[in-house]
């Protein structure tokens, strides 16, 4: 006992460990244990701070809300806006003309029709660059026909982030989520954006709106999760955006024009 005792006092874990040592992974001399183990009773570490039964109810909440998100990611709504972001995506660049579920100001017997060039193809909606040079935005869901109206696509900026600044680019890799929420360009390059983020990007701008056949011009004035409110002279009104036809923005140069 005397002779473990003096080689176990002052031990310190070395700082290097030679290629012959034996790796113990704690680096104790087999002279301060000796070769034999005390046997020690076993149990499993439980897997929740929770007893059965809340672990048991939490567990089926979880597999609940699995089942929500997964009929949400399956829904027709999806897989409409799928069937349009990729119909956008062939030609974006390219001149069309789209056919819209609304009524026409100038014919109220016919669908009213937009012609423009393919800018930005989001999760929900698109917007086309008009030739007098105004920009509509148009709800996927409004959309009854699309045709193409031009052959040749015009240059679109690149969207890969390839010759970035590498302190963005540490940022990118290592806080993606808290980067990439704010900026709508960054959300729109990796998700796309939703038509009521992109109107984020409207507001205090001068816009005309048409609802359900009713058209009004006012200023963006605030985003809702379900609406936003049109500040029209003097007075603000809530507008549904399930119930939006198209909004048209209104820049200085083509007021006279639209």
């Amino acid at each position: 006992m005397e002779d473990e005792k003096s080689n176990c006092e002052g031990f310190r874990c070395p700082e290097f460990l030679s290629e012959s040592a034996e790796d113990d992974q704690f680096f104790i001399p087999k002279d301060c244990c000796g070769n034999e183990k005390i046997p020690q009773p076993k149990f499993p570490s439980p897997n929740s701070c929770l007893t059965e039964e809340e672990l048991k109810e939490v567990e089926e909440r979880i597999a609940r809300a699995n089942e929500l998100l997964l009929d949400i990611a399956l829904s027709n709504t999806r897989e409409d806006n799928e069937v349009f972001q990729k119909a956008f995506d062939g030609v974006q660049g390219q001149s069309v003309k789209i056919e819209i579920d609304c009524i026409s100001k100038e014919n109220p017997e016919q669908s009213a029709t937009f012609s423009g060039v393919v800018m930005v193809v989001g999760f929900d909606f698109v917007v086309l660059k008009t030739k007098e040079g105004f920009e509509a935005i148009i709800p996927f869901e409004k959309i009854k026909h699309i045709k193409l109206s031009g052959k040749f696509a015009e240059k679109q900026e690149e969207k890969r982030l390839i010759n970035i600044d590498p302190i963005f680019r540490r940022k990118l890799t290592y806080h993606f989520g808290r980067t990439v929420s704010s900026s709508p360009q960054l959300i729109q390059i990796f998700f796309r954006l939703r038509i009521k983020i992109y109107m984020m990007l409207l507001i205090e701008e001068k816009v005309k709106v048409n609802v359900e056949g009713d058209t009004m011009e006012g200023i963006v004035f605030d985003v809702h999760n379900e609406s936003f409110t049109l500040k029209i002279r003097e007075k603000i009104r809530e507008i549904p955006i399930e119930k939006l036809c198209y909004i048209v923005v209104i820049k200085e140069s083509n007021e006279k024009k639209i």
